[in-house]
């Protein structure tokens, strides 16, 4: 229901009878009709039930004509993108304007808001995810404690988070307002992984190993893999198995077969599925981190970069490490609610 619909006379007379002869609490009725405190408030302190007639100028759109708004707006992407202008012209012929048609739609509830960003699933991805989420969803947290889940994140200087600024309205181009937008911001890659609430190696890109493929990954990361799963296993007795994403250096055949000779069991990971891999939340820890302990600096050196990363992820709490893998059978339910497509995760 839309939080600011007036009710109906027969709804205003249900909230009264619930207050004045079963004595409920305004909470109480509020849990059991699903009204919100405005609405019952406003109707108990009524002098009656009946509704009073509206003051003010009648709406020009029919109730017919906002469902059929809303309809055409939830249809597609295309509808979704348009603005209140173009919903009006392409539905209307203009004869409603754009104040009414979003008017219209802030009463039920819509707004326009900055779109998220998601990789694109396709129809067969989306029933990967959807049955690896379906498999794991009744996993306990012992057997969550045995994935070492990795991941790589490219690391620059300068804000992570939207920067906010204190100004009067005509100071919008004063230079001391301004965030200065680099095109080829410099920043180096980062790799880690951690299991259960223990952080496994994190390794920052050195410039001498060049750019990241599936000869390089085999040689700088696969045998820090390999030894911190070993020893894993003969310090603490537990069995790890490696999480990898769709990465074309992950799933080329030389690396398969690396994996296959070191004897490390790897986990079945669907495609595109950053929202259940939970390490993925560690990189923006760490770029808040680094952004509130060294400020904005835009381009800061190859050497100074690599020390900020590496103590960032040093200073990653093993509580918020713990926390994530607590969210895994919350993830799982979330792609299933979503029946394998995006979630807020």
């Amino acid at each position: 229901m839309a939080p600011n619909r007036h009710l109906t006379t027969e709804e205003r007379q249900r909230i009264r009878t619930l207050y004045f002869d079963g004595h409920l609490s305004q909470p109480r009725i509020q849990e059991t009709t699903g009204y919100t405190k405005y609405q019952i408030r406003h109707a108990i302190r009524a002098p009656a039930a009946e509704v009073a007639p509206r003051s003010g100028r009648p709406r020009v759109i029919t109730a017919d004509q906002e469902l059929e708004l809303i309809r055409y707006v939830c249809e597609s992407k295309a509808h979704r993108r348009m603005s209140f202008l173009e919903l009006s012209i392409a539905l209307f012929n203009s004869l409603l304007n754009w104040i009414t048609i979003r008017n219209a739609l802030y009463r039920h509830g819509f707004r326009r808001r900055v779109a998220r960003k998601k990789p694109p699933i396709s129809e067969a991805n989306q029933q990967k995810r959807l049955a690896w989420a379906i498999e794991h969803k009744d996993w306990t947290l012992e057997q969550w404690r045995t994935i070492l889940w990795s991941d790589e994140t490219w690391v620059v200087g300068g804000p992570h988070r939207k920067q906010y600024v204190t100004r009067r309205i005509d100071e919008e181009w004063d230079p001391t307002c301004i965030v200065e937008k680099h095109q080829r911001k410099g920043g180096w890659m980062f790799w880690g992984c951690f299991y259960g609430s223990t952080k496994g190696p994190g390794i920052f890109w050195e410039k001498e190993w060049g750019s990241i493929n599936k000869y390089s990954y085999r040689k700088n990361i696969l045998p820090n893999v390999h030894k911190f799963i070993n020893d894993t296993f003969e310090q603490h007795h537990l069995q790890l198995s490696f999480m990898q994403d769709g990465a074309p250096g992950h799933r080329a055949a030389g690396t398969k077969k690396d994996l296959e000779n070191r004897k490390i069991r790897v986990v079945d990971w669907p495609p595109f599925s950053p929202d259940l891999n939970p390490i993925e939340s560690c990189w923006n820890w760490m770029k808040d981190y680094i952004e509130d302990k060294y400020g904005l600096e835009e381009k800061p050196s190859y050497a100074k970069l690599k020390r900020y990363v590496e103590e960032a992820w040093q200073e990653l709490p093993e509580s918020y490490l713990q926390t994530l893998l607590d969210s895994m059978p919350s993830r799982c339910e979330a792609v299933i609610a979503a029946n394998g497509m995006h979630t807020k995760y």
